[in-house]
């Protein structure tokens, strides 16, 4: 678990130490942030909140990719990135033993496994040169744990199958399949039959003269 207190403790013990800012901008940055957003965030905050939304906001926030590339070639923020990176990784870990807990929709499980592919073949190679192995591993393991889940997406989408009753025609005695609510016609003779949703029961439509 990220902990800023137990952070300052490890890294002290090895001699690095780092203020209350270089934290917030290097965890936002092992979170995933973009490290401009998240430099501007915590070192210009008052310019940030004004700034962002606006027509502007690009132009603001590439003002600070240099700084925040400064910033994390600091020895203390390597450090940092390491150690938080480090804990991070174990809570993600933790929390995939316990998979059996959660349902993933189709469109989380398609994130899931492109994050755990990036991972695998690292951040210089394609995910296209991910094997086939990988993928069944990783998706036979989500479905041993039960966390595949169909999601509202599947469910959306559906036949409704209604059962059929065998019927006789009384004008040429010949048996076919009928479906309740739904008109049908004799297959031998073309007799038409309508349903009464009233009565629920079929009558034999008259023949036009």
């Amino acid at each position: 678990m990220l902990n800023y207190l137990d952070t300052k403790n490890v890294l002290f013990t090895r001699g690095i130490t780092f203020d209350m800012k270089q934290y917030l901008f290097v965890m936002q940055v092992v979170l995933g942030e973009d490290k401009t957003t998240a430099y501007a965030m915590v070192y210009d905050r008052e310019n940030f909140v004004r700034e962002t939304g606006t027509e502007e906001e690009q132009e603001y926030l590439a003002q600070f990719t240099r700084d925040a590339d400064v910033m994390l070639q600091q020895q203390e923020c390597q450090h940092l990135k390491e150690l938080l990176g480090e804990n991070y990784q174990m809570d993600v870990q933790n929390a995939a033993s316990t998979l059996k807990d959660y349902k993933f929709s189709g469109a989380d499980v398609q994130q899931l496994l492109a994050n755990l592919l990036h991972n695998r073949v690292g951040d210089n190679d394609s995910l296209d040169d991910a094997s086939v192995k990988d993928v069944i591993s990783l998706i036979k393991m989500m479905y041993e744990q039960g966390a595949l889940d169909s999601g509202d997406t599947f469910q959306k989408h559906f036949i409704t199958v209604m059962p059929k009753f065998n019927a006789l025609c009384p004008t040429c005695n010949h048996e076919f399949d009928v479906v309740a609510g739904v008109d049908c016609i004799c297959p031998r003779c073309k007799q038409v039959f309508k349903w009464s949703e009233n009565e629920k029961r079929f009558y034999p439509k008259p023949n036009q003269l």
